[in-house]
């Protein structure tokens, strides 16, 4: 009997169907082998990874994958088995290009500590980047490709979903990988995520895009982005209060005053936004950014030594938030986002100089 079970296990194919799912794989490098267990009765995947980090310019992380191609939305109940480990663990809904270890990609990320993140990486080797949801612990996450566009929706208990807010355009050849993956965050230990009620689908095509405007502060030094209110229709003019406890905004002929602490927006005198901003040479800004023709006007810091604005190649409304020293004319792209040119949509220093807040836009159906 025990050779004839082990025979049985022999003829069971290497690549047999799990779940939703073709296969499993350990992407990068890793000194835990993964695993994935599939529940056919409730339909739920219990998923152990390894892995030093999903991010820079390299993952290690166990990945389940299939392999498809077009528009997707992938979505799940996630929920992480282990309560040590590094916060910075994570379980993920991800889109890929390939199983190399720094091939582009776009995840819904859930991590230890609660933080839950839109990731990519633009394009194979690049350096991986995020838009941090204002929403922590949420039982359900949702990522969703049109196009070259991603998106992330947060969902409740009961299943729904919202629009979180904020997007990034990975360029995406088919076919593409889309599956769940776990990583530990520690090449020396191994951790375990479930995931239940994963649903694979085609975006809905019902109803009329509507735009949202997504206000979003950007730390300089590390690039990542958080959301502080999302909503539909119009919102511009960002203005850091002088506590740098929350950001003014204009919406519907108001100033809205939005906690990042909490998210929540109120209505507000436009007299408790933080100072005027601060001024710097614009002959050294023009002098640095004078081999660029599509731009807006800077924005200095207080100190005077940097500059923010906008620049763009053409007139479909993406544009890059670039940040250029005054000193020694080094400029950075921070993100690209699809946004206006008008002088309501420039960025604005925090007024200790290390973040900026901004309004991206986003057609959601």
């Amino acid at each position: 009997m025990l050779r004839s079970l082990a025979l049985s296990l022999l003829l069971i194919p290497a690549h047999a169907q799990i779940g939703l799912f073709s296969s499993h794989a350990d992407v990068g490098t890793v000194l835990h082998a993964g695993s994935v267990d599939y529940n056919p009765t409730t339909r739920s995947y219990t998923i152990g990874g390894s892995g030093e980090n999903m991010w820079f310019a390299a993952d290690d992380f166990q990945f389940v994958w299939t392999k498809m191609s077009g528009d997707v939305t992938l979505s799940a109940r996630l929920a992480t088995l282990d309560k040590d480990g590094d916060p910075h663990r994570k379980a993920v809904l991800m889109i890929r290009q390939s199983l190399d270890s720094d091939a582009a990609y776009a995840d819904a990320a859930l991590h230890g500590d609660g933080l839950a993140s839109l990731q990519f990486r633009a394009a194979k080797g690049e350096v991986t980047h995020e838009i941090e949801s204002n929403v922590t612990g949420p039982k359900r996450l949702r990522i969703e490709k049109r196009g070259d566009t991603f998106t992330l929706w947060i969902g409740d208990e009961n299943g729904g979903y919202r629009f979180a807010g904020g997007s990034m355009r990975v360029p995406l050849e088919g076919p593409f990988y889309v599956g769940i993956g776990v990583c530990a965050h520690n090449k020396n230990e191994f951790r375990k995520a479930v995931f239940s009620d994963v649903e694979i689908a085609k975006p809905s095509e019902t109803g009329k895009p509507i735009r949202w405007s997504t206000l979003e502060t950007i730390t300089v030094a590390s690039t990542d982005a958080r959301v502080a209110y999302a909503a539909p229709g119009q919102i511009d003019s960002p203005a850091w209060s002088s506590d740098e406890a929350a950001v003014l905004f204009h919406s519907d002929g108001r100033t809205k005053r939005v906690s990042l602490a909490d998210g929540k927006p109120e209505a507000v005198d436009a007299s408790t936004a933080a100072p005027a901003p601060a001024t710097g040479s614009i002959q050294a800004w023009e002098q640095a950014t004078s081999g660029e023709h599509n731009k807006t006007q800077p924005v200095f810091s207080p100190d005077g030594k940097k500059a923010a604005y906008l620049a763009w190649e053409d007139s479909d409304g993406e544009v890059t938030l670039r940040v250029v020293s005054l000193k020694d004319q080094k400029i950075d792209s921070l993100c690209r986002y699809t946004s206006g040119h008008a002088a309501g949509d420039l960025p604005s220093w925090s007024p200790d100089g290390l973040r900026l807040a901004f309004v991206s836009r986003q057609r959601v159906q």
